[in-house]
């Protein structure tokens, strides 16, 4: 009996929910590197873990909120991935603007994220609520020639 890849998971979308914890960066980072793998995506995984852990990390930092949701969305070719939360906490040592040339450890994530994916942004529901966002990202699977070089 051979065992080969199981075939990726076309137009699919899957929700984690994790609690808010020091954990949660890690725990998501596992959750999407094994989901890639396990769908055929794996030259995305080492990108996606970085990008998850940026995003998931600000949750953790700037939110009080108990949960934190992450929905993965696998298309031919990409992969969008998106965290909500649900309360924003506007402490203002928090959402400083850092200055990405300057020497300070922090506030580089976004800069990330921007660098590494096809594209991200951040939304809010229709109603309206400021409280409540989404940070999104996507990420795009390279070329078979890309892969093979």
């Amino acid at each position: 009996m051979s065992r080969s890849a199981p075939p990726p998971l076309r137009n699919s979308a899957i929700r984690f929910v994790v609690p808010n914890s020091a954990l949660a960066p890690k725990i998501t980072r596992d959750l999407v590197a094994t989901l890639l793998v396990v769908t055929g995506r794996p030259t995305l995984v080492d990108t996606a873990r970085v990008c998850v852990s940026e995003v998931i990390t600000n949750v953790r930092l700037h939110t009080r909120t108990t949960l934190v949701y992450l929905d993965i969305t696998l298309c031919p070719g990409r992969v969008a991935v998106a965290v909500w939360d649900d309360e924003w906490d506007k402490r203002p040592s928090e959402t400083a603007v850092y200055d990405f040339h300057s020497d300070e450890e922090r506030g580089r994530g976004l800069l990330l994220v921007q660098t590494l994916s096809a594209g991200w942004g951040v939304t809010w529901p229709a109603d309206g609520d400021p409280s409540r966002k989404r940070v999104w990202f996507v990420l795009d699977e390279p070329a078979v020639e890309a892969v093979a070089a």
